[in-house]
Protein backbone atom coordinates (compact mmCIF):
# COMPACT_ATOMS: atom_id res chain seq x y z
CA UNK A 1 0.00 0.00 0.00
CA UNK A 2 2.68 2.45 1.03
CA UNK A 3 4.52 2.07 -2.34
CA UNK A 4 1.35 2.73 -4.04
CA UNK A 5 0.25 5.63 -1.94
CA UNK A 6 3.83 8.17 -1.83
CA UNK A 7 6.22 8.94 -4.68
CA UNK A 8 10.14 9.13 -4.40
CA UNK A 9 11.90 12.31 -3.52
CA UNK A 10 14.53 12.55 -5.45
CA UNK A 11 17.95 15.09 -4.37
CA UNK A 12 18.05 15.50 -0.55
CA UNK A 13 17.56 19.02 -0.85
CA UNK A 14 14.50 19.52 2.58
CA UNK A 15 13.88 15.93 1.90
CA UNK A 16 12.20 15.91 5.80
CA UNK A 17 9.94 18.38 4.94
CA UNK A 18 8.46 16.77 1.97
CA UNK A 19 8.50 13.55 3.18
CA UNK A 20 6.68 14.89 6.07
CA UNK A 21 4.34 16.93 3.67
CA UNK A 22 3.32 13.81 1.53
CA UNK A 23 2.60 11.37 4.40
CA UNK A 24 1.04 14.13 6.34
CA UNK A 25 -1.51 14.72 2.87
CA UNK A 26 -2.02 11.18 2.46
CA UNK A 27 -3.42 10.54 6.28
CA UNK A 28 -5.64 14.00 6.03
CA UNK A 29 -6.80 12.56 2.66
CA UNK A 30 -7.60 8.96 3.81
CA UNK A 31 -5.26 7.27 1.38
CA UNK A 32 -3.32 6.31 4.71
CA UNK A 33 -6.26 5.05 6.56
CA UNK A 34 -6.77 5.02 10.43
CA UNK A 35 -5.24 2.11 12.17
CA UNK A 36 -2.32 1.55 9.62
CA UNK A 37 1.00 0.94 10.77
CA UNK A 38 3.66 2.68 9.26
CA UNK A 39 6.58 0.51 9.17
CA UNK A 40 10.34 2.29 8.44
CA UNK A 41 11.53 0.19 6.06
CA UNK A 42 8.25 0.17 3.56
CA UNK A 43 8.25 3.99 3.89
CA UNK A 44 11.98 3.81 3.35
CA UNK A 45 11.65 2.15 0.43
CA UNK A 46 8.74 4.36 -1.22
CA UNK A 47 9.56 7.47 -0.75
CA UNK A 48 13.74 6.91 -1.73
CA UNK A 49 14.65 8.42 2.48
CA UNK A 50 16.88 7.07 5.59
CA UNK A 51 15.64 5.44 8.32
CA UNK A 52 16.96 8.89 10.13
CA UNK A 53 14.33 10.56 8.19
CA UNK A 54 11.45 8.51 8.41
CA UNK A 55 12.24 8.91 11.81
CA UNK A 56 11.98 12.32 12.00
CA UNK A 57 8.57 12.05 9.84
CA UNK A 58 7.06 9.98 12.77
CA UNK A 59 8.08 11.85 15.30
CA UNK A 60 6.12 15.09 13.75
CA UNK A 61 3.24 12.93 12.75
CA UNK A 62 3.20 11.90 16.24
CA UNK A 63 3.15 15.94 17.64
CA UNK A 64 0.43 16.60 15.42
CA UNK A 65 -1.36 13.65 16.86
CA UNK A 66 -1.69 11.98 13.72
CA UNK A 67 0.19 8.81 14.72
CA UNK A 68 0.77 6.81 18.03
CA UNK A 69 3.97 5.43 18.88
CA UNK A 70 2.71 2.01 20.72
CA UNK A 71 5.15 -0.87 22.98
CA UNK A 72 5.45 -3.53 20.57
CA UNK A 73 3.59 -2.29 17.74
CA UNK A 74 5.43 0.81 16.61
CA UNK A 75 3.56 4.21 14.86
CA UNK A 76 0.29 3.69 14.16
CA UNK A 77 -2.13 6.07 11.96
CA UNK A 78 -4.64 7.51 14.92
CA UNK A 79 -8.39 6.44 14.92
CA UNK A 80 -10.71 8.99 16.11
CA UNK A 81 -13.72 7.79 17.75
CA UNK A 82 -17.08 9.84 17.47
CA UNK A 83 -16.68 11.33 20.97
CA UNK A 84 -13.02 12.26 20.04
CA UNK A 85 -14.27 14.23 16.78
CA UNK A 86 -17.31 15.76 18.65
CA UNK A 87 -15.02 17.53 21.04
CA UNK A 88 -12.50 18.94 18.66
CA UNK A 89 -15.30 20.64 16.81
CA UNK A 90 -16.57 22.32 20.17
CA UNK A 91 -13.39 23.16 20.85
CA UNK A 92 -12.84 24.56 17.08
CA UNK A 93 -16.42 26.43 17.29
CA UNK A 94 -15.55 28.01 20.24
CA UNK A 95 -12.08 29.23 19.23
CA UNK A 96 -12.76 30.57 15.86
CA UNK A 97 -16.32 32.14 17.25
CA UNK A 98 -13.38 34.15 19.44
CA UNK A 99 -11.62 34.44 16.07
CA UNK A 100 -14.06 35.85 13.95
CA UNK A 101 -15.38 38.37 16.37
CA UNK A 102 -12.66 40.07 16.82
CA UNK A 103 -11.05 40.10 12.88
CA UNK A 104 -14.75 41.60 12.30
CA UNK A 105 -13.58 44.68 15.31
CA UNK A 106 -10.53 45.19 13.99
CA UNK A 107 -10.36 44.12 10.26
CA UNK A 108 -9.66 46.72 7.47
CA UNK A 109 -11.33 46.74 4.33
CA UNK A 110 -7.81 45.04 2.66
CA UNK A 111 -7.86 42.63 5.30
CA UNK A 112 -11.96 41.99 4.59
CA UNK A 113 -11.22 41.78 0.84
CA UNK A 114 -7.84 38.97 1.55
CA UNK A 115 -10.32 36.54 3.04
CA UNK A 116 -13.13 37.19 0.26
CA UNK A 117 -10.38 36.49 -2.60
CA UNK A 118 -10.09 33.26 -0.78
CA UNK A 119 -13.62 32.72 0.27
CA UNK A 120 -14.15 33.14 -3.78
CA UNK A 121 -10.96 30.18 -4.75
CA UNK A 122 -12.84 28.02 -1.84
CA UNK A 123 -16.07 28.64 -4.15
CA UNK A 124 -14.28 27.61 -7.40
CA UNK A 125 -13.03 24.84 -5.87
CA UNK A 126 -15.84 23.83 -4.31
CA UNK A 127 -17.68 23.93 -7.28
CA UNK A 128 -15.08 22.24 -9.01
CA UNK A 129 -14.74 19.29 -6.63
CA UNK A 130 -11.15 19.56 -5.80
CA UNK A 131 -11.52 18.93 -1.92
CA UNK A 132 -7.81 18.54 -1.80
CA UNK A 133 -7.87 22.52 -2.87
CA UNK A 134 -10.28 23.44 -0.42
CA UNK A 135 -8.32 22.06 2.60
CA UNK A 136 -5.16 24.12 1.37
CA UNK A 137 -7.80 27.02 1.57
CA UNK A 138 -9.48 26.84 4.33
CA UNK A 139 -6.28 26.17 6.27
CA UNK A 140 -5.35 29.74 4.60
CA UNK A 141 -8.15 31.62 5.40
CA UNK A 142 -7.98 30.49 9.19
CA UNK A 143 -4.21 31.80 8.81
CA UNK A 144 -5.69 35.13 7.83
CA UNK A 145 -8.24 35.37 10.16
CA UNK A 146 -6.10 35.00 13.06
CA UNK A 147 -3.25 37.38 11.62
CA UNK A 148 -5.92 39.97 11.86
CA UNK A 149 -7.68 39.22 15.26
CA UNK A 150 -3.92 38.35 17.22
CA UNK A 151 -4.99 36.45 19.84
CA UNK A 152 -1.55 33.93 20.98
CA UNK A 153 -3.82 31.54 22.87
CA UNK A 154 -6.14 31.05 20.38
CA UNK A 155 -3.93 30.49 17.46
CA UNK A 156 -1.96 28.24 19.35
CA UNK A 157 -4.66 25.55 20.24
CA UNK A 158 -5.89 25.72 16.87
CA UNK A 159 -2.47 24.97 15.51
CA UNK A 160 -2.27 22.26 18.00
CA UNK A 161 -5.91 20.75 16.24
CA UNK A 162 -4.82 21.88 13.12
CA UNK A 163 -4.01 18.04 11.80
CA UNK A 164 -6.85 16.58 13.01
CA UNK A 165 -9.20 19.34 12.09
CA UNK A 166 -8.19 18.83 8.27
CA UNK A 167 -8.54 14.71 8.68
CA UNK A 168 -12.44 15.66 9.89
CA UNK A 169 -12.49 18.02 7.23
CA UNK A 170 -12.28 15.16 4.76
CA UNK A 171 -14.88 13.10 6.51
CA UNK A 172 -17.25 16.11 7.09
CA UNK A 173 -17.26 16.92 2.85
CA UNK A 174 -18.04 13.03 2.14
CA UNK A 175 -21.52 13.51 3.72
CA UNK A 176 -23.43 14.45 0.45
CA UNK A 177 -24.78 18.21 0.37
CA UNK A 178 -22.07 18.97 3.07
CA UNK A 179 -19.58 20.87 0.90
CA UNK A 180 -21.86 23.23 -0.83
CA UNK A 181 -24.04 23.79 2.89
CA UNK A 182 -20.57 24.57 4.15
CA UNK A 183 -19.83 27.53 1.24
CA UNK A 184 -22.71 28.81 2.31
CA UNK A 185 -22.57 28.97 5.65
CA UNK A 186 -19.49 30.77 5.02
CA UNK A 187 -20.50 33.37 2.89
CA UNK A 188 -23.00 34.43 5.81
CA UNK A 189 -20.05 34.39 7.98
CA UNK A 190 -18.61 36.78 5.42
CA UNK A 191 -21.93 39.38 5.11
CA UNK A 192 -21.67 39.54 8.76
CA UNK A 193 -18.51 40.70 8.83
CA UNK A 194 -18.31 43.29 6.09
CA UNK A 195 -21.60 44.34 7.85
CA UNK A 196 -18.98 44.94 10.74
CA UNK A 197 -21.44 42.42 13.14
CA UNK A 198 -19.25 40.76 15.00
CA UNK A 199 -21.83 38.76 17.23
CA UNK A 200 -23.66 37.85 13.93
CA UNK A 201 -20.51 36.64 12.72
CA UNK A 202 -19.39 35.24 15.74
CA UNK A 203 -22.92 33.11 15.91
CA UNK A 204 -23.33 31.90 12.10
CA UNK A 205 -19.22 30.72 12.37
CA UNK A 206 -20.45 28.45 15.13
CA UNK A 207 -23.38 27.06 13.66
CA UNK A 208 -21.52 26.21 10.74
CA UNK A 209 -18.53 24.53 12.87
CA UNK A 210 -21.61 22.64 14.39
CA UNK A 211 -23.05 21.68 11.43
CA UNK A 212 -19.69 20.32 10.25
CA UNK A 213 -19.47 18.26 13.67
CA UNK A 214 -22.64 16.67 13.05
CA UNK A 215 -21.69 16.10 9.57
CA UNK A 216 -18.15 14.41 10.40
CA UNK A 217 -19.52 12.27 12.99
CA UNK A 218 -21.90 10.93 11.40
CA UNK A 219 -19.66 10.09 8.19
CA UNK A 220 -17.63 8.16 11.41
CA UNK A 221 -19.73 6.34 12.47
CA UNK A 222 -20.88 5.80 8.97
CA UNK A 223 -17.81 4.09 7.92
CA UNK A 224 -16.78 2.93 11.50
CA UNK A 225 -14.93 -1.08 10.46
CA UNK A 226 -15.93 -3.85 12.42
CA UNK A 227 -12.70 -4.02 15.18
CA UNK A 228 -10.15 -5.77 13.91
CA UNK A 229 -6.35 -5.99 14.40
CA UNK A 230 -4.33 -2.70 13.46
CA UNK A 231 -3.40 -3.33 9.46
CA UNK A 232 0.36 -3.20 8.68
CA UNK A 233 0.95 -1.14 5.70
CA UNK A 234 1.86 -3.52 2.40
CA UNK A 235 4.26 -2.61 -0.14
CA UNK A 236 2.44 -3.41 -3.41
CA UNK A 237 4.12 -4.95 -6.10
CA UNK A 238 3.58 -3.78 -9.56
CA UNK A 239 1.10 -1.25 -8.57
Amino acid sequence: MIATTLEALGPPILVRDRAFEQVWDAIISGRIQPGTRLIERELCEAMGISRASVREVIRRLEAEKLVVVEPRRGPTVVTLTPEQASEIYEIRAMLESLMIRRFTEKASPEDIAAVEATFAAATRAAAAGDRAEILVLMRRFNRQLLAVASHGAAGDMLAHLDARISWLRVKAMAVPGRLDASIGELGAVLEAVRARDPEAAAARIMRSVLNARDAAVAELVRSAPTAKPARRARKARGG
